[in-house]
């Protein structure tokens, strides 16, 4: 594969200026992949651009993908309009009583479905929205909390999504055997600084401790001096039944125990909308062909999402052609210390999550190449594990254009934009303290 050097970063580069001219995500991304197709390939950059989209297209990973975002989005639908959503929202309006509980309610929300990341930001974002609208919260408040919850507790739980995979790489890279996995993922907890900080910081911006600040304060400045929202009609009257808070609550645990119980959330979701049927049709909340119908709209929802998410991918695997993570790997490691190796995986491993708006696939990479660079300098591997680790979750959060955040856009009903210009500065907090105790923790275990 030809190095092309310093000019990989140029896609990225590109679609990071033309979010902030045009504030158009999608269209930046694919103007991005563009940009590096012809890089590539020069003018006859098409049919191999093609074959790149194709390529994502007809992955296994995206056909996932489309089915869980789009089941995820019939589920919310369903919830909605089985009047389960609105149920969930009068409890959460007589429990929480002001900003300060609004808030924690939400976080404990998230941590609770802790299985899944997606299914904690589409679960608390839905359920919350309208407690927090009632409480003057900007909605931008409303997806930090959700999207800093989201993977940040799902990475530290070794029977999530993420655990799981989190422990594969530990085996792949040789830290242990497939017996020892478990053993080991959980002697790099006390390693995983941002997201057990970012964790931390959620909890004292929702109690009020730690002020809000920058773009996030001019947001609660807006929300204050705007007019309350009026309900809609019969609203009350159908919040007043928090009665039907079970036709939310029950199918977020049917999804969280199947999750657990076969490591696969798709399987989770699809047996989760046989579930709705059986729970909601009995009650006549809904006719068979409106069910349906309800399924059918919720997953055509999520089309701006998956749009989004596809270009992230095409993305990706541009870069990959390009050499882009070799190249920023290849350029940091010839310098790094044994105590500088955790702080330096870290940023670098958070840099190219962000830059390539892929996490899994990223950490994929880092595990491989840093891991032995660290048995090669006699470093800490634990430690070096856990900023990779660490790493991957604080990827998913600052990408404003990555699947994460996007889900969490699309459930606190804000752009990608308005999340980058409000969420990423109160990101910096728990990044900066995660950057002081990984320099810490290299000088003292490096």
């Amino acid at each position: 594969m030809e190095n092309y050097g310093i000019l990989s970063l140029l896609p990225v580069a590109v679609v990071i200026v033309l979010v902030l001219m045009t504030r158009r995500t999608a269209a930046s991304l694919i103007a991005g992949t563009i940009v590096g197709a012809v890089l590539l390939y020069g003018k006859d950059f098409p049919k191999p651009w093609l074959d790149v989209v194709y390529g994502v297209m007809g992955s296994e990973l995206w056909i996932w993908l489309v089915l869980v975002c789009g089941f995820f989005g019939s589920l919310v639908a369903l919830f909605e309009a089985s009047g389960g959503t609105r149920s969930f929202t009068a409890l959460a309006g007589k429990l929480c009583k002001g900003e300060r509980s609004t808030l924690l309610g939400t976080w404990l929300l998230g941590l609770m479905t802790f299985v899944d990341d997606w299914l904690s930001i589409l679960s608390a974002g839905t359920a919350m929205r309208k407690a927090t609208d009632r409480q003057k919260i900007p909605r931008e408040m409303l997806a930090y909390v959700c999207n800093t919850t989201a993977s940040s507790v799902c990475v530290i739980v070794p029977t999530s999504t993420w655990g799981v995979f989190m422990i594969s790489q530990l085996v792949a890279t040789g830290l242990c055997t497939a017996e020892q996995g478990m053993q080991t993922f959980l002697s790099t907890l006390p390693f995983l600084f941002y997201p057990l900080t970012a964790l931390l910081c959620g909890a004292l911006y929702s109690a009020g401790i730690l002020p809000k600040f920058g773009p996030m304060k001019a947001a609660y400045v807006r929300e204050r001096s705007a007019a309350s929202p009026e309900e809609g009609p019969g609203e009350e009257a159908a919040e007043a039944k928090i009665s039907g808070i079970w036709n939310f609550l029950l199918p977020v645990i049917l999804v969280t125990i199947v999750t657990i119980a076969t490591g696969e959330i798709l399987y989770g979701t699809l047996l989760c909308l046989v579930f709705c049927a059986v729970l909601y049709l009995p009650q006549k909340l809904m006719k068979p062909g409106a069910y349906l119908d309800t399924v059918v709209s919720g997953f055509k929802d999520m089309v701006g999402v998956l749009i989004i998410v596809t270009s992230a991918f095409i993305l990706r695997d541009i870069n990959s052609l390009l050499g882009m993570p070799e190249y920023v790997i290849g350029a940091a490691k010839a310098a790094v210390s044994p105590q500088l190796l955790p702080v330096v995986s870290f940023l670098l491993v958070t840099a190219l999550a962000v830059a390539a708006g892929n996490f899994w696939g990223i950490c994929a990479i880092a595990f491989p190449v840093i891991i032995p660079i660290a048995q090669a300098l006699d470093g800490n591997l634990l430690l070096t594990a856990g900023a990779i680790i660490s790493a991957t979750a604080a990827g998913s959060h600052i990408c404003f254009f990555g699947s994460e955040a996007t889900l969490t856009c699309s459930a606190a009903q804000i752009t990608n934009v308005n999340y980058a210009k409000t969420v990423i500065p109160m990101l910096s907090i728990p990044l900066l303290l995660s950057t002081a105790l990984y320099i810490a923790a290299g000088c003292l275990l490096g």
